[in-house]
């Protein structure tokens, strides 16, 4: 089988780091398999990929790309890039939905934006012969835009990192320690991640610490918010970090408080990792996590989510072992990859677009 994946670009996204862990298990795997990525953007420190890595311009390496027998996009361009050449294109092409759009850009930029860039990006897939979403919840979302015939649910899968941290963060790390219990969480500082509600509650919890990675837009919001509450020295945003999940081990706690998520890879990692989770109470997170995994808050609630990191500290020792064991059955990248791959099968045995 011939494969060629499509991202925007080889950056540490999460979009971009679910095709990667798919074709690594695939080449490992599959090794007599042909597997090929093309990319738009140009970096300067490209992420590493386990297969050749074409940049889409290269129209001399076009030719392969257009005789693959699956080519798997992954976000908008890549998608429009499809749309626009499907023509040119002899294999079963598929795409990845990471997210419900309109939820995602409507918090960005106004309802009416969401609502406008969801519906060109599922008008663009009418040329794709295959639609994959994250959740049931997102093939739920959908149905009144894409037909439920064409769209298949696999879930994400992540590898877990076993480098260690940087020594200067390990040190902020041990002098936290000395004197509090660590909430960690890694994400891109927007306000869809509701990393603030936990700057919120701080005060009130005088045994904890907060420990963030992450760069993004409300960053300094959420430093000058600690140091207005007086909590900047137990409140701490370390910035962006390659492969944030190596920090999970040195978390006592995992906390996730987001208002809307696709499935993020961030809480696989934690889960893999065997920490004790604290999220809010979003449908997706429901769909899976039990109460007996995680521990759940309501959102925009400071009493919930102090009862939620209390009753994640009385209950540790069973949350880390239960998070564990969900990762373990259904959230490595090789469950994700075999999924993959079980679907390009089904997509080739239905014949040509």
């Amino acid at each position: 089988m011939r494969i060629s994946i499509l991202v925007p670009a080889l950056k540490n996204a999460g979009p971009i780091l679910v095709a990667r862990d798919i074709i690594s298990n695939l080449v490992n795997m599959y090794p007599n398999d042909v597997v090929s990525l093309f990319y738009f953007d140009q970096l300067d420190e490209p992420l590493n990929v386990d297969c050749p890595a074409y940049w889409i311009k290269d129209k001399s390496k076009l030719t392969h790309l257009f005789t693959s027998d699956i080519v798997h996009s992954h976000g908008i361009r890549p998608d429009y890039f499809i749309y626009k050449n499907r023509s040119k294109i002899k294999g079963r092409c598929l795409s990845t939905l990471h997210g419900i759009y309109y939820e995602e850009y409507k918090l960005q930029y106004g309802p009416i934006a969401g609502k406008v860039i969801e519906t060109f990006w599922t008008y663009i897939l009418r040329k794709h012969n295959s639609i994959v979403v994250l959740t049931n919840i997102m093939k739920q979302h959908y149905t009144k835009s894409i037909p439920v015939a064409k769209m298949t649910v696999i879930n994400n899968g992540r590898n877990l990192s076993h480098h260690d941290i940087d020594p200067d963060d390990k040190i902020v790390f041990k002098k936290l320690k000395e004197n509090y219990k660590v909430l960690g969480v890694a994400c891109v500082m927007t306000k869809r991640k509701g990393v603030r509600q936990v700057v919120e509650v701080l005060p009130s919890m005088p045994n904890f610490a907060l420990v963030a990675i992450g760069e993004g837009p409300e960053k300094v919001a959420l430093e000058a918010r600690a140091k207005e509450l007086g909590v900047a020295d137990r409140c701490h945003f370390l910035g962006s970090r390659l492969e944030g999940s190596r920090y999970n081990r040195y978390f006592d706690f995992y906390i996730f408080p987001s208002y809307m998520e696709g499935l993020p890879l961030a809480l696989l990692e934690a889960a893999g990792a065997g920490k004790a989770i604290i999220v809010s109470d979003i449908n997706i997170h429901r769909e899976i996590f039990s109460e007996d995994e995680v521990s759940y808050f309501d959102l925009d609630n400071p009493e919930a989510l102090i009862e939620a990191i209390q009753t994640a500290d009385l209950n540790r020792v069973s949350l880390e072992k239960n998070a564990k064991k969900v990762y373990l059955q259904r959230f490595t990248s090789f469950i994700m990859a075999q999924s993959y791959y079980k679907h390009y099968n089904t997509l080739l045995k239905e014949g040509n677009f």
